[in-house]
Order: C-alpha cells, then structure tokens, then sequence
C-alpha cells in the first residue's frame, strides 16, 4: 500500500511581493519553517477578510479526493504542519529546560515585543502603515478603514498595557527585548564556525525560537514604518543583523535581501 500523498501548501501572506519578505513577522516564521524543513509550497497573497481567522498568515492544504484545508494562526499551521510530519519537528530533541527557554523566547517576542512593534508602526507612523497594510483598499475608504484600524489598535494597546507607557519607555522595552536576544546569539556565534549559521539556543540546529526571531528580525529590517527599531539593531546589535543575513543566505536566496 502507498503511503498518502503531501498535500500542495498555499501560504497567503497578505501581499503581492513576489520574492521579498512581507512586513508581518509571523508570516516569514511560516516560510522559515517550511525552507528549513525544505517542505515546498507556493505564496499567494490573500487578505484577512477572507482568512479563516481574520488574520495573516493563513494556508491552504489541497489533497487529490479531498476537499481543501485551511489553517490560521503561524503557531497553530507549524503544530498543525509537524503532527502530520509535513516539517521536521525541530523541537523534539530538546530536553525539558530547553523546551522551556526556547518557549520563553517566542513569548518575549511575540507576545511582548510584538505590541510594542504594534505602538512604533499603527501609532507613532501610521500613515505609513496604513497605506502598505491597506494597500488593496481603494481611496477614499483606505482612509475610512485606516481610522478604525488606527482606533482599534489604540484601544488594543491600551486594554493591554502597552498603550499606558510614555514613547520613551516602549523604547527602552524594545531594547531589552533585542539586549536579551542580541546576548544568545552573541554566545552562540563564539561557540560556532565562522561563516556559518548560528542559532538561538546554542544547538547545531534551529528551534522554534529561531523560527520567531528570524521572523522578527526581518520584519524590522524591512518594514518603513518602524525606523527606530530598524535602526536600533543595525547600529547597536550587528550579531542579530549577522544572524538574519546567514539564514537568508543559506534558506532565502531568492528573496531581495533588505537594505
């Protein structure tokens, strides 16, 4: 008996940028995973409107004699995707503690530094924002649209608690957050080979963290509406710019590197 064919993977990413990195981090930390696990796949662009879960990224699953899947939310695809052995399950050779610190990383980043990216693009540079964001939504509903987004975001961080700090304070967040990232990979480029790739938990291998913060890191470097946080890391915190220019060398050749 056959074993069950893989079923084509489409990634909506939420744009028409065929062949560069999109804005939303979670979207690059789906692709990180399906290059690395060299899974293939092919993007499409998509809207949250039409995902399952009103967000970017979301995927399709076409199997031959079955109807089509589809998947939301970056973290829920990866389980979804390593469950049915569709990517390496990179995390199970981890030991307890190590499980622990690699989680711990992704909270710090996507639960954390996520909304203070969130202040810096949708508040402090919005229009910016809302015209790559809504780039698909015509004038002058663009500015309609733009405004309950740019209300929305503002009661969402403010019920969250990001909203409640002064600019100076979110600032000081996002550099602990990158301090705190900047120091294991600083450690984990020391132990390694020169030239070569080099990953958060020190291991031979990626995790899931790397996933994350690959995501993150690129999303900094190429999203105009966040030039302070572009601009910190270039400046102060080369080793994670390093980190990022291995991995797309390595994993995303394709792909117009950022500036």
């Amino acid at each position: 008996m056959g074993s069950n064919p893989k079923p084509n993977i489409t990634l909506y990413r939420g744009w028409d940028e065929s062949g560069r990195y999109v804005w939303s981090p979670f979207v690059t930390k789906v692709e990180f995973r399906l290059r690395t696990s060299e899974a293939p796949y092919t993007c499409a662009v998509g809207s949250t409107r039409s995902g399952p879960k009103g967000k970017i990224p979301y995927v399709e699953l076409m199997t031959p004699n079955n109807p089509t899947e589809c998947l939301a939310d970056s973290s829920l695809i990866i389980k979804d995707f390593s469950d049915r052995g569709l990517i390496t399950d990179v995390n199970a050779r981890l030991s307890p503690a190590e499980r622990g610190q690699d989680l711990a990383v992704r909270a710090l980043m996507e639960d954390k530094l996520c909304f203070c990216h969130t202040y810096e693009r949708w508040i402090k540079h919005y229009y910016i924002m809302r015209d790559h964001a809504l780039w698909s939504i015509p004038y002058p509903m663009r500015v309609v649209i733009g405004v309950l987004a740019y209300r929305g975001n503002v009661r969402k961080l403010h019920d969250q608690g990001t909203g409640r700090f002064t600019d100076a304070e979110i600032r000081g967040l996002i550099k602990e957050v990158w301090e705190g990232v900047n120091g294991m990979l600083e450690e984990s480029r020391r132990r390694g080979k020169q030239g070569e790739c080099f990953w958060v938990l020190g291991g031979d291998e990626p995790t899931e963290a790397d996933a994350t913060v690959f995501g993150f890191v690129v999303s900094v470097l190429v999203c105009d509406a966040g030039p302070e946080s572009r601009e910190l890391i270039k400046k102060e915190f080369p080793v994670v710019v390093e980190y990022a220019e291995l991995i797309h060398k390595r994993w995303f050749p394709d792909y117009e590197m950022w500036a």
